[in-house]
Parts: structure tokens; C-alpha cells; sequence
């Protein structure tokens, strides 16, 4: 069951495809493309891999065969187990009957949060500012209850 789970990650990852590129496997296991090539020319890599043309591609059964078992040996039953048409056509059903757990709710608090610390912090920098502002205000005013302008008895107004 946990074999079938993996396996049908794999596909997920492959877009459905039953080969993976080292890239892909990259974001499987922790070692970049080169690191595999490398160990690949030193015949030391692990997991059984396929030469089509240049580009070298490793198959989502062998992959999650290592990943399970730490099994180096390649499955021989790749095309036997699951033809093209029965995956496309288990994955629909698995898809949809499988339970999946929804959790598009967390990311939406996570975003209501957000907006809500920037709202604070705002708020938090606007009282500042009226303070700052009343502060100024109420020493200007004392300010010129003790040292009244000699000269003008009321103030000039501006127009």
C-alpha cells in the first residue's frame, strides 16, 4: 500500500510519466544532477538507471524500490505491473475517492494574519506620529505662554 503511495507520488512528480530525469530525482533524494552523473561514471549511483539518447532517465518502480527497501537492483516487472492506460485510469478514481484533507484554510489565516500585523503596524506608526505631533503642539503652546512675542498683542494672521 505505502509502495503504491510512493509510486503514485513518483507519477505525480513525472507528470504521469513512468521515467524520471535527474532533476526530478533531485527533489526526490538530496544530490543535484552533476553529484548523480558523478556517481553514475563511477558506477557507484545506487538506483539502476536508462540511457535513451544522451539524456539518462531512472524509473519511478527502481526509485521507489531504493527509497523503500534501499534495494539497488531494477524491477523487471515495470511494463507488466502498470500499463499506460490502467494508471490513467486508476489515478482518476484515487484522485477523487481518496480522502485529502483541505487545508486552504490555513493559508488563509496565514494571510488574514498578515494583513492584520500590517494593519497593527500601521496603526501602531499613525499613533506614534499623533503623539509626536501633540507633543510639538503643547510645547510650542507653553512655549509661547512664557515668552509671549513682544510687540504684536495678537498674532498675525495668514492668508
Amino acid at each position: 500500500m505505502v509502495s503504491q503511495q510512493l509510486i503514485d507520488n513518483l507519477k505525480e512528480k513525472t507528470k504521469g510519466k513512468l521515467l524520471m530525469s535527474p532533476e526530478q530525482l533531485s527533489e526526490v533524494i538530496p544530490l543535484t544532477s552533476k553529484q548523480q552523473s558523478k556517481l553514475r561514471k563511477e558506477n557507484r549511483f545506487p538506483i539502476p538507471f536508462k540511457n535513451i539518447g544522451r539524456l539518462v532517465y531512472y524509473s519511478v518502480y527502481d526509485v521507489a524500490n531504493f527509497l523503500l527497501n534501499g534495494e539497488t537492483t531494477p524491477t523487471k516487472e515495470v511494463p507488466e505491473e502498470a500499463p499506460a492506460p490502467q494508471i490513467t485510469i486508476k489515478k482518476k478514481p484515487t484522485k477523487s475517492t481518496a480522502p485529502v484533507q483541505d487545508l486552504s484554510h490555513i493559508f488563509m489565516l496565514r494571510a488574514f494574519a498578515k494583513s492584520l500585523e500590517e494593519r497593527a503596524t500601521a496603526m501602531l506608526s499613525l499613533a506614534e506620529n499623533l503623539n509626536n505631533y501633540a507633543n510639538k503642539k503643547e510645547m510650542k503652546d507653553r512655549f509661547e505662554q512664557k515668552f509671549p512675542t513682544k510687540g504684536l498683542k495678537e498674532p498675525v494672521e495668514k492668508q
